[in-house]
């Protein structure tokens, strides 16, 4: 696994491109600056960013490699000892993957959501009040009920057949 700034770096020098010519590939949409920040890792990208990079190598947000990739936002943590509480946006990028009332699952990778059917990349804040399940580590780790509840921490965790 590599840092995104790595997996950028890479695919940019592979692409023989300087970062102003990169640049240039996203139609000025992302500025040379902040593609250096990118290869420094000293900034993450929005999900458009990634899409705009992604398309310039010639990838779709579906073809970008996801799991291959760490975007730096610390490893999974151990989920024991959790009491009853709010389960927060901010903790979102620690789950593996969540599951919406609509059905559809998604894999998470730092602050955006790869839904495993169609390979859709969202971003988390237009996730979070459409979760129902939270999974880490093969365990439901939040729930809510309905759709108007708050998303909770689980006291008992449940193992997730896969």
């Amino acid at each position: 696994m590599y840092r995104f700034g790595e997996w950028l770096k890479e695919n940019r020098r592979l692409s023989g491109w300087s970062q102003v010519e990169l640049s240039e590939k996203t139609f000025g949409e992302i500025s040379q600056p902040a593609i250096s920040q990118y290869e420094q890792n000293r900034s993450v990208p929005s999900i458009a960013d990634i899409d705009h990079l992604a398309r310039a190598f010639g990838h779709t947000l579906a073809t970008v490699p996801w799991n291959a990739i760490d975007f730096g936002y610390g490893a999974k943590h151990s989920v024991s000892k959790i009491e009853r509480r709010r389960f927060d946006l901010k903790e979102l990028p620690l789950a593996d993957s969540v599951r919406t009332f609509d059905g559809k699952t998604y894999e998470l990778h730092g602050f955006i959501g790869i839904e495993k059917a169609s390979g859709e990349a969202v971003q988390l804040t237009q996730l979070y009040y459409r979760i129902r399940t939270v999974v880490c580590d093969a365990h439901v780790l939040a729930k809510r009920k309905n759709p108007n509840d708050e998303l909770m921490h689980v006291k008992k965790r449940k193992r997730v057949l896969q």
